[in-house]
């Protein structure tokens, strides 16, 4: 899977368009990889990553360790529906491959909102439906899926408004097709 994982975390931290003194969270740390790249890239900002996974946790720590040591990535286990952050922290929010484990009542997208500042850019990226209906790991019952529509809905649903969301696919390699979400919060 990280070989089908790291483009699109490329293209998702592409899109991200951090600066260099940005403050970025990543929901769905996962093992760490993608936050290493936004450690190297922000050199005076701060990176948080957060899972619900104590083992998700526990791989990006060791990942990680000379940026965490150094203070500049911090990690912490909370639920997507309940960030552990003040509302407006956070230039940037990154999430890949995390949105499958969002409720459909909204709440992730809403948490996400009300961390993220005025201008600030979230990037999300999943596989789409038809990629997921190929993995036996990813049914319906662990896995939400989406087509580009539903995406946008589900945004939505946590209070984004529609002129705020761009969702575009993506064809990967091995036949993979995902939906690149990118919302820039209005004031």
């Amino acid at each position: 899977m990280s070989v089908i994982n790291a483009r699109p975390n490329l293209l998702a931290i592409e899109a991200l368009q951090g600066a260099q003194a940005d403050r970025i969270l990543e929901l769905g740390v996962g093992s760490g990889w993608a936050l290493q790249e936004l450690a190297r890239a922000v050199k005076h900002g701060r990176i948080w990553g957060i899972d619900q996974s104590a083992d998700m946790i526990a791989l990006a720590a060791r990942r990680n360790h000379l940026w965490t040591h150094r203070a500049s990535v911090s990690l912490a286990r909370a639920k997507f529906e309940a960030l552990p952050f003040p509302s407006e922290s956070f230039d940037r929010i990154l999430a890949v491959n995390v949105a499958y484990f969002f409720g459909s009542d909204g709440r992730a997208f809403r948490e996400a909102r009300r961390v993220l500042r005025p201008q600030g850019r979230m990037v999300i990226y999943v596989s789409d439906r038809a990629t997921l209906a190929n993995w036996p790991f990813a049914g319906e019952d662990t896995h939400r899926s989406f087509d580009r529509d539903e995406l946008i809905a589900a945004i939505e649903d946590g209070g984004f408004a529609r002129n705020e969301i761009t969702v575009e696919p993506v064809s990967l390699p091995f036949g993979v097709s995902g939906l690149l979400g990118t919302v820039v919060r209005q004031p």
